[in-house]
């Protein structure tokens, strides 16, 4: 380019050269990927949780209740997380194969631990019944709360059919045809939100002996 200086008649009486580099604009993109992650993780014995000190120390894929008691309540925990950058939020559903089958050799046999009727015979894989008297056996599971958005029920609740002590459900059992029930979930993003799934077992005295299991599946799925 020129630059002119110039009298006042338009003459040039000057005239400087100059040049420019052009030096084009740097776009800078960054794609945010849709995620969801679920993790467990075991709890330790004597570690608290759902109001109770735990008898057993779980993992994050195993509960192992061991030797089971006639006359006291067996409690285990876990704990479970989720992240999600869902606008439309999560939820966590929990499910079980079966109620806790006997083992036979490779396979299953006929008896079985039965799922938890609740104090008031009242309990379901959706309704909620209180569960604090040894004389109900059975095995079951409850809820602490320690930073979800939402959750159906917890251990003390005292609505319903619940007194506060140890409200409790049986999970969704699989083999029934039952749905997978909502355990817990949010509307919106979560950071590492997370409840505990207390599990509590107690057996007859007329239980026959041997070794029972089944699998409960959790699945976390969000609305993107």
């Amino acid at each position: 380019f020129y630059v002119d200086h110039l009298n006042n008649s338009y003459e040039a009486i000057d005239s400087t050269q100059g040049k420019i580099a052009v030096i084009e604009s740097v776009r800078v993109t960054a794609t945010v990927d849709p995620t969801i992650e679920l993790t467990i993780a075991g709890i330790g014995t004597g570690q608290t949780a759902c109001g109770n000190a735990l008898d057993v120390t779980t993992t994050a894929t195993t509960v192992p209740f061991g030797s089971v008691s006639i006359t006291n309540f067996v409690d285990a925990a876990q704990n479970l997380t989720v992240s999600t950058n869902a606008d439309g939020g999560y939820s966590v559903t929990a499910m079980e194969s079966d109620q806790l089958r006997m083992l036979l050799g490779d396979g299953l046999g006929a008896n079985d631990i039965d799922d938890t009727p609740g104090d008031n015979t009242a309990a379901s894989h959706n309704v909620s019944d209180e569960w604090s008297s040894t004389s109900t056996k059975g095995f079951g599971y409850s809820l602490e709360n320690v930073d979800a958005a939402s959750v159906p029920f917890q251990y003390n609740t005292s609505s319903g059919n619940c007194t506060g002590t140890f409200c409790a459900r049986q999970f969704a059992d699989d083999n029934n045809n039952e749905s997978a029930e909502e355990i817990f979930s949010s509307t919106t993003v979560a950071d590492s939100q997370n409840v505990y799934v207390c599990y509590r077992i107690i057996v007859g005295p007329t239980q026959e002996a041997g070794t029972y299991t089944n699998a409960i599946t959790y699945i976390a799925s969000a609305t993107f």
